[in-house]
C-alpha cells in the first residue's frame, strides 16, 4: 500500500534505554506500509535505533523524565525520520572528523576519544543524514534521516507500457 500525500507519525518516548525498540517497530511498521523491502527495513531499524539512543545517552543525559520524539513523514517517494531530544543544541558530535569516518585504530590505541561509530553506521545505511537547527519554537537536538522508496518491479511494470516507455 502506498500513502496517498504525505503521512505525519509522531512518536514520543520515554529517555531511557530500551524504549529506542518501540521507535524501531513503529518505523518499521510505516516503512512496510510504503513498500520497502525487508533488508532496507532492517537497515532503517538499526539506523532508527542508533539515533535514537544517541538522543537518549547524549541528548538528555538517560534522564526517563525527558523525552524523545521521533517524527516520520512518509510520501510516494521517501521516508523522512527527524530526532529531537531536549539537549543542548550546537554540540558537535565527536568522531569521524572531516572524512565522517572514524579513526577506529586511534581509539583502539586510545590516541583517540571513543565515539562517532553510531553515527557512521546511520549515514552508511540511510541516504541522507544530518543534523539540522531547530527553529526558534524548538529547543534541544535535531537529527533527520530520510531513505528514499525505490519503486518495486511490480510498481514499473504497471507504469511502463508496451514499448517500454513510462505511461
Amino acid at each position: 500500500m502506498r500513502p496517498q500525500g504525505s503521512r505525519v507519525v509522531e512518536l514520543k518516548i520515554p529517555s531511557e534505554l530500551g524504549y529506542e525498540k518501540i521507535a524501531r517497530e513503529a518505523v518499521a511498521t510505516v516503512a512496510r506500509r510504503l513498500n520497502f523491502g525487508e533488508e532496507k527495513i532492517e537497515d532503517i531499524k538499526t539506523a532508527i535505533s542508533e539515533a535514537c539512543t544517541n538522543a537518549i545517552r547524549y541528548g538528555s543525559g538517560a534522564d526517563a523524565r525527558m523525552k524523545v520524539v521521533v517524527v516520520l513523514t512518509a510520501d510516494d517517494e521517501k521516508l523522512d525520520i527527524l530526532i529531537k531530544d531536549p539537549g543542548v543544541s550546537g554540540i558537535a558530535p565527536i568522531g569521524g572528523g572531516e572524512t565522517g569516518i572514524p579513526d577506529i585504530k586511534g581509539m583502539v590505541e586510545e590516541k583517540k576519544r571513543l565515539g562517532g561509530m553510531g553515527l557512521y553506521i546511520i549515514r552508511m545505511l540511510v541516504d541522507e543524514a544530518e543534523f539540522i537547527q531547530p527553529n526558534d519554537d524548538d529547543e534541544g537536538n535535531q537529527f533527520r534521516m530520510v531513505i528514499y522508496r525505490i519503486p518495486s518491479d511490480e510498481e514499473n511494470k504497471s507504469e511502463v507500457g508496451d514499448s517500454g516507455r513510462r505511461k
